[in-house]
Formats: structure tokens, C-alpha cells, sequence
């Protein structure tokens, strides 16, 4: 004769399942966040790659010239998105050209990505079709991104999504720049110097004598950090913004901080490594304990000294 389950047995099943998905969801969640953060650690080391391989084709210049545009495509029509040009810096006239794409732009060849020149093409039949994005672009994709501050994705001021048009832009650059925003004229290397015409221009990178304590690029909701409040030493530029709501004024913070244990950083010499909120706190306070600031002075991890 067959027996079947009593009530209470099968309350006590189901407690036993509860319990053990109470156990593994949480370590499931676990393993997703650290795998993300794998992954963005690999990004950066591969977009470090091509930052290095473009030095060494340019005479150690490094990269873009400086700007603070997130996008990477736009929208001709409801069948027709075209790339947007990325500024260039020309080695042999020292002056950039023009463009107003995303700063790992002009990277994407060194980083597996096919462009034809059609691809910048306003034009029905050329540009890149209906596509958000090319093969290689998740290089430049953190997978914990969600934001990217809306100054910086304004397009012939209209305001985008995050995603899809900046959702492969997601690395902030460090053009932190003598001369501007307050930092110091002398004394300290940075990735960015005052040029000819007063311009922030790409340095070249071998003059820089303590490379593993520069930042190249690292998470961040905006594009190309300056100094002016918007660093892992100061964070508070945005806080009171009035063109922000109270979510985005939070938000702006936590892209900075997109993995459990910190930002994700790259650094001059190659190096990825992750820099906690708290490590970033105690290094600001640091800042305001040997200044009494932390603007108008050199950053910790933005410029080295000589």
C-alpha cells in the first residue's frame, strides 16, 4: 500500500528548500558580482593595451585630446545610426582634429573593432544601420554600469539614454591637467600638460617617473575627470548640483563604486586594482589634513611627482 506525504512532511520539504536557497542565492550573487568585476578588470587591462600601442605608433603621445563627450554613435533616422568622429591628435602639427566621440574612440582599430570610413557617414544606406553597437565596443562596457551623468550624454542638446548611447562608455579618463581646474602649474606629472595656445595636451607617457601610482582610467559616471571635485579624492561636484535629482546625485557616486570591493582602476604601469570607498575617503581627509583643501593642490593617484 502506498504512503503518501503527510502536511507536515511536506512543510518540512519546503522548509528544508527555503533554507538552502536562502544559503545559495546570496553566494550565487556573490559569484555574478565577482565575475563582473573580472570581466571589467580585463577590460581595462585591454584597453590599457591599445592606449600603449598608440603611444608607441605616436611618438609616446599618448591619446585623444582632452573632452568630455560620452557618445559613440547617433541617430540619422529610425533605420540609420551613424558613428560619431573621435577627436585625433596629430603628432606631426600638434593640434587635434575634430571630433566629439567618446575618449577610447579613436582606440577601437587597436581594439579588434572594424570601422569603414562609411560608418561616420550621415547618409541613408551608410553609417551603421539600426545597430547600438560594433563588435569589440564591450571593451570599453564596465557590466555594472547603469549611468553615465547626463551633461555628458547632451547630443545638439537633446538629452540620451544611458542606454544604449553611452552604455559602451563607461571608462572615465584621467585629464587631470596642470594649469586648469586649480591644479598646480609645477612640481607634479600628469597625463595631460598645458600646450601651445593654452590647450590641455596629451603628454607624452615616458616622463613619467612613478607610473604605478598614476591613474589612466577607471569606473566613473563622467568621461574625462578634471579635478575640479569629480576625483576618487574629492567626489562633490556633483552632490548639490542643482541640475540633478536627489536619485542622481547619489547615482553619479555609486558608478564610481560600481563592485563590492571598489572602484576599478588602471594605472600607468599596467596594473589593475580596485580602490575602496573607505581607501578613497581616508586619502581625502588626508588631502584636507596636509592643505587644509583638496582643490588647487596635486592628487593623490591623478599626478605623481617628478
Amino acid at each position: 500500500m502506498r504512503r503518501a506525504f503527510t502536511l507536515i512532511e511536506l512543510l518540512v520539504v519546503i522548509a528544508i528548500i527555503a533554507l538552502l536557497l536562502s544559503i545559495l542565492v546570496p553566494a550565487l550573487g556573490r559569484a555574478r558580482a565577482q565575475a563582473k568585476q573580472v570581466k571589467c578588470g580585463t577590460n581595462l587591462r585591454n584597453v590599457f593595451r591599445a592606449f600603449t600601442l598608440y603611444a608607441g605608433e605616436n611618438r609616446e603621445i599618448h591619446t585623444a585630446v582632452w573632452n568630455n563627450y560620452a557618445l559613440r554613435w547617433q541617430q540619422l533616422d529610425a533605420n540609420t545610426n551613424y558613428l560619431v568622429q573621435p577627436w585625433t591628435y596629430n603628432v606631426a602639427t600638434g593640434q587635434p582634429t575634430a571630433g566629439r566621440a567618446y575618449w577610447a574612440a579613436h582606440l577601437d582599430p587597436l581594439l579588434g573593432v572594424y570601422i569603414d570610413p562609411k560608418f561616420y557617414r550621415q547618409a541613408p544606406g551608410h553609417g551603421i544601420g539600426p545597430m547600438t553597437s560594433l563588435p569589440g565596443w564591450e571593451n570599453t562596457r564596465c557590466p555594472e554600469a547603469q549611468y553615465t551623468l547626463r551633461a555628458f550624454r547632451t547630443f545638439g542638446g537633446v538629452e540620451l539614454r544611458h542606454d544604449p548611447y553611452t552604455l559602451y562608455a563607461t571608462y572615465s579618463f584621467n585629464g587631470v591637467a596642470p594649469g586648469f581646474d586649480g591644479i598646480p602649474d609645477s612640481g607634479h606629472a600628469t597625463l595631460f600638460y598645458k600646450g601651445p595656445g593654452g590647450a590641455r595636451t596629451p603628454g607624452r607617457i615616458g616622463r613619467v617617473k612613478h607610473p604605478g601610482q598614476l591613474i589612466v582610467a577607471q569606473d566613473g559616471s563622467e568621461v574625462m575627470l578634471d579635478g575640479n571635485g569629480d576625483t576618487l579624492v574629492q567626489f562633490d561636484q556633483w552632490t548639490n548640483h542643482p541640475d540633478l535629482s536627489g536619485d542622481e546625485r547619489q547615482q553619479w557616486i555609486r558608478e564610481y563604486f560600481r563592485h563590492p570591493a571598489g572602484c576599478a582602476v588602471v594605472w600607468l604601469d599596467g596594473h589593475v586594482s580596485l580602490v575602496s570607498k573607505q581607501k578613497a575617503e581616508r586619502e581625502r581627509r588626508r588631502l584636507f589634513a596636509t592643505y587644509n583643501t583638496d582643490r588647487g593642490v596635486p592628487l593623490t593617484w591623478y599626478s605623481v611627482p617628478y
